[in-house]
């Protein structure tokens, strides 16, 4: 459908009428697959927006009702996706292997910090750790999270040929397997 045409005013009713006949179940649904009303609530405001841009016409309000549950579904599905992968991408902070920063100025402490005996230990134990990989496991990691050029897995599929599914799996297997390491390297130390 082109952008600029708008949902024919039956599918426009058809939907209206199955949110308002089941929105409250759609938003529980959802509500319990990604933990949060907001993003809830976006799943279900983003399905009856590509639903109506689709506008694909549809006889009756249980078709109607059907095809808004499957979009509801999908797009829940893509969020907690989406959602997963941004928290494992976060690195949480470990303070207990940081040193005690300087409250007055901070930024002098972290340029000594950038040179000091800690920063080259931890990367002596990343590399130590990424050495220990298999080659398979260290290609993907490289290609999805060490090369800054690529912005995302499907980006690295299609300039090395390596199936989608396929690097996802080694590259979270590579940082299970390097997460493992550092752990018991870092729980050693102590």
């Amino acid at each position: 459908m082109n952008p600029g045409r708008h949902a024919s005013p039956a599918l426009a009713e058809a939907v209206a009428s199955a949110m308002a006949r089941n929105g409250q179940k759609w938003l529980r649904f959802v509500l319990r697959m990604l933990r949060n009303r907001a993003d809830a609530e976006d799943v279900l405001q983003e399905a009856v927006r590509r639903v109506l841009l689709r506008g694909h016409s549809l006889p009756d309000e249980d078709q109607a009702r059907m095809y808004l549950s499957r979009a509801i579904c999908n797009i829940a599905i893509e969020t907690y996706h989406r959602t997963r992968r941004e928290r494992r991408r976060r690195v949480p902070l470990r303070e207990d292997i940081l040193p005690v920063c300087n409250k007055a100025n901070p930024e002098s402490r972290l340029e000594k910090m950038e040179d000091s005996v800690e920063r080259r230990y931890l990367i002596r134990l990343l590399n130590q750790g990424l050495s220990r990989l298999p080659a398979k496991h260290y290609q993907a990691v490289r290609l999805t999270i060490m090369e800054s050029e690529m912005t995302s897995i499907r980006e690295a599929v299609a300039l090395n040929g390596i199936p989608y599914s396929t690097l996802r799996h080694r590259s979270a297997q590579g940082v299970h397997q390097l997460r493992k390491f550092l752990n018991r390297a870092l729980r050693n130390v102590k």
